[in-house]
């Protein structure tokens, strides 16, 4: 469950991210859409449109870095700061360390692990509404295609000489895909439906509101519709503003785009009217306009006039329309080509200073990032999968380069941040080092270990007595780790990093070098308790 909700953290951040960088693409589109009106044609326009679908729905593409974090903006920091191992929980200082008391060193083994790390952060509680929101416009599209589909079991088929109509403006476009074409007392103009298996559904009664040529040109525009591909593109946007549904900006995009895509609409009409079927066609949509307002409510649908206020942009468009030159084309394909580069940005977060940004690519610089994005770059590099579970939004300083993460600086990151990491055959687990001493590996002769890798050691004693020493290196052993004493008073076992281990052997090595003799230490004797024995 923990890793399904960091799965789900990642992809809302991601979220936020491409919805976040996507404000100034769709400021920009916009202002185009007026700006470029004379310079471009409709279908060039809506065309323009395909580049907020790349920002917003490819998460690849060039990087730059950017100073702020945009996550930052909406989830606070005091979240992390939670599963953050505190001053008192990570001590290096030795003179800090003798004063802990045994009760503190009891409350420590008794902490139930992750206890730090359970609560739920923003970012958690943004993801769970954004799923609650999401899967009720899923209920919403679902019962709307539920509707949709009742009305087509209701519509009855339309008679032979509109279908004749239909044929002849089939004829006019250039394809012969068959179409159903239905009347319903459902839908109050025309619209088009279906993705696999597009129809056309007229209201009843429109052919005695519109000339036959006229009924012909709507028939056209609809057909327009399906020939251009239009339903696919406009599920497409109906889709990724779903999952942006938390952008207002991007919900005004996808209504102009698809404003957009029925004057690219008319304009493929237009191009194969002649000038007589043009001013008719102006005129249709006029009638069509005062029809009378029962929408359906389809808001994957397509129809021939679904908004009056575009009307008047339409028929404007009508009045100017021209065929696209070679100079507008090449404009054209300038404008494309740089929208689609500045979609395909990634940014990521770079905190460095410019004193501290590497000026080669080898060379190391710090900056901060949550412990799940730390782990998927050491996931590329190691090529084992990584299990970071409730700690996955900590964020944690980093100093690394361009030369891929090997496990050794794995583990060091890793340490300066209070987590440590364990391997195993098919995946790496990382844990707080509050939590490593219940998985800490028993060392094994002969086998070569990390220094910032903890194990579990035991140390024989030659001279001394294990109470003895005990109260001498207990300072050396930082709180989070462990240092008890086995039943024949001359063996220690400590659970800790394996350079520190090796560390407290040393100063051992150096108590019994000045020990003339052994000592006897089956008399009384200072046994600290293990932590089985602690929990009875």
């Amino acid at each position: 469950m923990a890793e399904l909700m960091q799965e789900i953290n990642s992809f809302t951040g991601w979220l936020l991210i491409a919805s976040l960088k996507s404000l100034p693409l769709i400021a920009i589109l916009l202002l185009a859409q007026y700006g470029l009106k004379k310079y471009l044609s409709a279908g060039a326009r809506h065309s323009l449109w395909l580049s907020l679908f790349l920002c917003l729905s490819i998460p690849f593409g060039w990087q730059f870095s950017f100073d702020i974090r945009p996550t930052e903006l909406l989830f606070s920091s005091m979240d992390n700061n939670a599963t953050y191992p505190s001053g008192s929980e990570i001590i290096t200082s030795p003179t800090a360390a003798a004063e802990i008391s045994q009760t503190n060193i009891e409350n420590d083994l008794h902490q139930t692990p992750n206890s730090a790390t359970t609560s739920l952060t923003s970012h958690s509680i943004f993801s769970l509404i954004w799923i609650f929101i999401f899967s009720g416009l899923i209920f919403i599209t679902s019962w709307q295609l539920f509707r949709f589909k009742r009305v087509l079991q209701k519509a009855s088929n339309a008679p032979s000489q509109d279908y004749l109509l239909l044929q002849n403006a089939q004829h006019t476009l250039g394809f012969s895909q068959k179409i159903p074409l239905l009347y319903s007392s459902k839908v109050s103009s025309p619209l088009t439906l279906g993705l696999f298996k597009p129809a056309i559904i007229l209201p009843i009664g429109i052919e005695r509101q519109l000339t036959e040529n006229q009924l012909r040109l709507v028939l056209l525009h609809e057909l327009a519709h399906i020939h251009r591909r239009d339903i696919l593109w406009n599920w497409l946007a109906y889709g990724i503003t779903l999952l942006h549904w938390f952008n207002p900006l991007i919900w005004l995009a996808s209504k102009r785009m698809k404003a957009d895509m029925e004057m690219a609409c008319d304009a493929k009409v237009l191009s194969h009217l002649s000038p007589q079927d043009r001013n008719d066609y102006g005129l249709t949509l006029i009638n069509v306009s005062q029809l009378a307002s029962k929408p359906l409510g389809f808001a994957h649908s397509l129809g021939i006039l679904e908004n009056h206020r575009e009307l008047k942009d339409r028929l404007i468009m009508m009045k100017e329309f021209t065929t696209m030159t070679l100079k507008k084309s090449l404009i054209f394909g300038m404008l494309f080509s740089a929208f689609a580069f500045a979609a395909l940005a990634q940014p990521f977060a770079d905190n460095s200073s410019p004193q501290q940004k590497s000026p080669t690519a080898n060379q190391p610089h710090e900056s901060a990032m949550s412990l799940q994005t730390f782990a998927s770059r050491a996931e590329k590099d190691l090529g084992k999968k990584i299990l970071v579970g409730f700690n996955g939004d900590t964020r944690i300083q980093t100093n690394l380069n361009e030369n891929p993460i090997d496990y050794k600086k794995l583990l060091a990151q890793l340490q300066i941040n209070g987590f440590t990491a364990f391997t195993s055959e098919d995946y790496i687990q990382i844990v707080s080092v509050r939590d490593a001493r219940s998985l800490a590996p028993i060392v094994e002769k002969g086998k070569k270990y990390y220094d910032d890798e903890f194990v579990t050691d035991y140390i024989k004693l030659d001279k001394s007595c294990a109470g003895s020493v005990l109260a001498t290196i207990r300072p050396l052993v930082p709180q989070y780790s462990h240092l008890t004493t086995y039943e024949d008073a001359k063996t220690l076992i400590i659970v800790d990093s394996y350079s520190n281990i090796q560390r407290v052997r040393s100063v051992i090595a150096t108590i019994e070098k000045n020990i003339d003799s052994p000592k006897d230490c089956n008399r009384t004797q200072t046994v600290e308790p293990t932590p089985q024995q602690l929990r009875k």
